[in-house]
């Protein structure tokens, strides 16, 4: 699928915030043989619009500084500096929960996918809105012998996977030094993500907390780490509903499985 789309003047803007998740859309996006320049919050997307052209904006929704509903709501207002109050804007969602679409629409978004990210769901959007032609013939490189990793997680409730580095490969179309970059970039960065949670759960910032366990658990999906995503995710429901407690008393199996990860990785020879 690399070099699908022959996009020769579309431009595209990704508003993403977390490291990793920026990373593979990034990846996923140039292999597909787009032009893409990123952003870290819905303000510096907003002041990407107001000097330069796209033809497309892939927003989060979650972002610091300013999320994606009220970035889009800022471009699509009257008075908007912006150079095109009628972009195309795609969110990007790891939640997809029900009215999720309604509230994109009513936000001024044309549409959304869900996280993690595919080659199949970002060409199935551009052919949709962009109308691009594709070509013919897809260009594969030689998938290396990696297989789903069997060791599950002994403590979680839902049992997931450690590494799906199958699936991981096939997200990242069988670039092997995509999906090394990806993998270093996200061992990298994942302490610091847990520190700043652990951070906003010492102080009480249920909001805080809530969001950068969403973070955690989008970066943990992008690199098919199903464990880690999965305690994320009972740590941001927990945070949704105000509980700190519960969702403090997940932050030892959180840290656990992140290590189980990083030992995973490391393992696989993916770094």
């Amino acid at each position: 699928m690399a070099g699908l789309f022959a996009v020769r003047d579309a431009r595209v803007l990704l508003a993403e915030d977390n490291i990793t998740n920026q990373q593979v859309a990034l990846g996923i996006m140039k292999k597909l043989g787009l032009a893409v320049d990123t952003v870290a919050n819905g303000a510096e997307a907003i002041a990407a619009l107001e000097s330069t052209s796209y033809d497309l904006v892939f927003m989060d929704l979650q972002m610091p500084v300013m999320g994606g509903y009220a970035a889009t709501e800022a471009i699509r207002r009257g008075n908007s500096k912006v150079l095109d109050r009628n972009v195309l804007i795609i969110a990007m969602t790891a939640g997809a929960m029900q009215g999720d679409r309604e509230k994109c629409l009513a936000a001024g978004m044309n549409g959304y996918i869900s996280k993690p990210i595919t080659p199949q769901t970002v060409s199935e959007t551009l052919k949709k809105w962009l109308l691009i032609e594709t070509r013919d013939k897809e260009t594969r490189n030689v998938k290396p012998g990696e297989s789903v990793m069997a060791a599950k997680a002994s403590n979680t409730k839902t049992a997931e996977l450690i590494l799906d580095s199958t699936g991981l490969f096939e997200r990242m179309m069988d670039d092997g030094g995509l999906v090394k970059a990806i993998l270093e970039g996200f061992l990298q960065d994942i302490p610091d993500q847990i520190q700043a949670l652990k951070k906003c759960l010492a102080t009480g910032d249920i909001p805080c907390a809530e969001r950068q366990a969403h973070s955690i658990k989008g970066a943990a999906a992008n690199v098919s780490g199903e464990a880690v995503r999965a305690v994320a995710l009972e740590v941001e429901e927990a945070g949704r509903t105000g509980d700190l407690d519960a969702a403090r008393a997940r932050m030892g199996e959180l840290e656990a499985q992140s290590e189980l990860l990083k030992e995973a990785i490391i393992e696989a020879h993916l770094t």
